[in-house]
């Protein structure tokens, strides 16, 4: 886990699905700590975009 991206990226409090959907984006990106969600998995199917994959090695 990317401890400091993290602590300079919480997820906003009351963030909208769209929000929700670019902070996971982003995590997966430069965190790479975990798998997406499956409800946002599930909305990016829904909305024909690709679901990114998984980075096992986080500098």
């Amino acid at each position: 886990m990317n401890k400091a991206w993290h602590e300079a990226n919480p997820m906003p409090l009351k963030a909208t699905l769209d929000q929700r959907i670019a902070w996971h984006l982003a995590h997966i990106e430069h965190c790479g700590c975990r798998d997406l969600p499956d409800g946002i998995k599930a909305e990016l199917r829904r909305r024909g975009l690709p679901i990114p994959a998984r980075k096992d090695a986080v500098a």
